[in-house]
């Protein structure tokens, strides 16, 4: 009996820590505020940079593994504080015409695969980022208006995703 209590607890101990390790967080937000100074790829406004050393400085103790933009200077100089505090170069997945239907599961399926029990940032736009939150829990969100740039989606992977949506001012 002494023998099958030890195993009971060794294997209960094992068990449960593979499920805590095995959870993948997913931070998922948008660029911040886009400045005028190019119509195809504009960078940050002085708003937008203050918004993503403020993110760099939520996520600070986060233990960030990785973080994810596309080929769009506003995603990457939204990333880019957030990876640099980490040591962490940004993982840029262009986003193009060829690669729309299948960019978001591409990009899921990367990053389960490389990551799993890491938490990582996915800087998006507004119309990849309630994309990207459905696919990973199942949950509609609320569209992202032209002028919103202060929504943070942070989902937890396991047995079942979970979501916390949260608000981020510089």
């Amino acid at each position: 009996m002494k023998r099958f209590t030890i195993a009971l607890l060794l294997f209960l101990t094992v068990f449960s820590t593979n499920i805590i390790a095995a959870d993948t967080m997913i931070i998922v937000v948008r660029h911040a505020e886009k400045s005028a100074d190019d119509v195809k790829d504009p960078s940050l406004s002085e708003q937008g940079i203050a918004r993503a050393n403020k993110l760099a400085s939520v996520l600070n103790d986060s233990n960030l593994k990785a973080v994810y933009t596309t080929q769009y200077k506003r995603t990457q100089q939204t990333g880019l504080p957030s990876a640099t505090q980490v040591g962490l170069q940004l993982d840029v997945r262009p986003a193009t015409k060829e690669n729309t239907k299948t960019y978001t599961s591409d990009l899921l399926k990367e990053i389960q695969h490389k990551h799993r029990g890491e938490t990582i940032l996915i800087v998006g736009h507004s119309n990849t980022v309630p994309e990207i939150v459905k696919h990973l829990c199942n949950v509609d969100v609320t569209p992202i208006g032209e002028n919103e740039f202060d929504r943070l989606y942070v989902i937890t992977l396991g047995k079942k995703p979970r979501l916390v949506t949260v608000s981020y001012k510089p």
